[in-house]
């Protein structure tokens, strides 16, 4: 059935639905550079858990949640928008937000209703927080976890790491989503700030990676 969808649902269950790995975003495609850093032997199944514990603290992992919180509390979601794309620092960043974020807005407008075309995917995820009054603190926590867990995922494919390893550093960093997102409720985009420049130039460099099975 086509249209909004108008059943009640609880406001956890519709976040677990929008951040579930099954829904149609596409972010099984993208590994935030991460396949290149792995190429280059700086990333393994030993350091992994820091590299995303310096990406979260000091890269995309606060930024999204300072975009998220923006678009979801008043802010001009095109004005949040150009911001989103001006600070991305790489065409592949910004090639994973664009994409990821069309496909959302996509499904923001066939299955909820929700009035939302070409916005990067933090700043979506916010304008469909604002519309469905969801809880934004939590909405963060979640899109952190569900970055975290999509990356680790990819990293499965990409190097010798187990499912129990991978399930123990998802475990490890779930501490970590909730610290930034709590952080971030006390910041705006006054404070964007990036310094994970190891992880920015691996995502510049994977865009000549020969062979490569992801996008970013």
């Amino acid at each position: 059935m086509d249209g909004p969808i108008l059943t009640p649902t609880d406001p956890i269950l519709t976040l677990a639905q929008w951040l579930s790995p099954g829904f149609p975003i596409g972010a099984f495609a993208y590994s935030s550079g991460l396949e290149q850093a792995i190429a280059d032997k700086v990333v393994t199944p030993a350091t992994l858990e820091e590299w995303l514990s310096d990406m979260l603290r000091d890269g995309n992992g606060l930024t999204d949640a300072l975009l998220i919180r923006a678009a979801a509390t008043g802010s001009d979601p095109q004005d949040v928008d150009q911001t989103a794309r001006a600070f991305s620092p790489s065409r592949e960043r910004l090639l994973e937000i664009d994409a990821q974020g069309i496909a959302f807005c996509d499904q923001l407008r066939a299955n909820w209703g929700i009035d939302a075309a070409h916005l990067t995917y933090p700043v979506a995820l916010g304008v469909g927080i604002k519309h469905l009054d969801l809880p934004l603190t939590v909405a963060v926590q979640m899109y952190l976890h569900a970055w975290v867990s999509a990356v680790v995922a990819a990293c499965q494919r990409l190097m010798a790491l187990g499912q129990t390893e991978a399930q123990r550093i998802v475990a490890a960093l779930a501490p970590l989503c909730s610290e930034i997102a709590a952080q971030a409720e006390h910041q705006t985009l006054d404070d964007l700030t990036s310094q994970s420049f190891a992880a920015d130039i691996a995502a510049m460099r994977h865009e000549t990676l020969s062979p490569r099975i992801f996008r970013t």
